[in-house]
């Protein structure tokens, strides 16, 4: 009976040894792609809504949910409609909201270069086609340069446009190692590009695969291609109302330059800081960016 238990007991540890093994395993070989299934699967629940839709690159995928005036967030170079996830349970809660995965981003075909400019701008027409006309639009830097574009574009169909430390106007070339890093120095310095003082310590692990993911052959495509579609000369065009959400410190899109720059360009906009939070608040500072937000759209609530 005794050496039976002993038995049963190293049967025990074997399998404990072995699940941690896996999960080991699996953490080091997989935790981004497991962290951004989870924000996808939040997400979901949240945006329940979710349809497909065809353009001339493949489909492009749209998520939505709540009720009022629309809400459309798009994201960043590189990013997904995850990306939002900590931040749309209390947007739903008083609006429509309504995100997508970029042409070429998240589930998003193509899946292959080439990916250019005018691929996200056809995407995004395609989600909003039957959105109405009073549109509020809040995009994350390569997600405001396409708000921007689409509210010149489409001036009648949107109310509002906030940028979130958004690209758009030229920028002094601050070099393809801090979007597309190579080392894990490189990693580490993106990390607290997006993240400001909220960005925590990342294994060696984390960073060789925060570099595979982030190097896909279709992002460098659209790297090289999206810097002939600057907005400097149509900017002044803008009438809508604009406000610009800036995270600091962000060496992407420096506020002191770049955002007082684009401040002066534009007929009819506001800075508002937030500090710490570095280039992607909606990672950084949900909650803060959140209440921004609602604050300020809440005066067109009554109309």
């Amino acid at each position: 009976m005794k050496e039976r238990r002993w038995r049963i007991a190293a049967l025990i540890v074997a399998v404990v040894l072995v699940v941690l093994g896996s999960g080991v395993y699996v953490l080091t070989t997989r935790a981004v792609e497991l962290g951004i299934r989870a924000q996808q699967a939040f997400l979901e629940s949240v945006l329940s809504e979710h349809e497909a839709f065809e353009t001339d690159r493949g489909v492009v995928h749209r998520y939505s949910g709540g009720e009022g005036d629309v809400l459309v967030l798009i994201h960043g170079f590189g990013d997904s409609a995850s990306g939002w996830s900590q931040v749309v349970r209390t947007l739903a809660e008083h609006y429509r909201v309504v995100t997508l995965d970029l042409p070429g981003h998240g589930a998003s075909d193509p899946d292959a270069p080439p990916l250019g400019f005018h691929d996200l701008e056809a995407g995004l027409d395609a989600v909003l086609r039957n959105e109405g006309d009073r549109l509020i639009l809040l995009g994350s830097s390569l997600g405001g340069w396409l708000a921007t574009r689409f509210a010149i574009d489409h001036p009648e169909r949107v109310r509002r446009l906030l940028l979130l430390n958004a690209a758009g106007a030229s920028w002094v070339e601050h070099g393809e190692e801090l979007l597309l890093p190579r080392t894990r120095a490189q990693q580490r310095a993106k990390n607290r590009a997006l993240l400001g003082t909220k960005a925590p310590p990342a294994p060696d692990f984390l960073l060789d695969q925060l570099i595979e993911h982030g190097r896909r052959p279709r992002l460098q495509s659209l790297w090289v291609e999206q810097q002939g579609h600057f907005l400097d000369e149509q900017l002044p065009e803008l009438r809508i109302p604009v406000d610009m959400l800036w995270g600091t410190p962000d060496p992407f899109f420096p506020i002191d330059s770049y955002a007082e720059r684009l401040l002066e360009t534009l007929p009819d906009a506001r800075l508002h800081r937030l500090d710490g939070c570095g280039h992607a608040p909606q990672y950084s500072c949900p909650d803060l960016l959140t209440e921004l937000v609602l604050e300020l759209l809440a005066p067109d609530d009554s109309e």
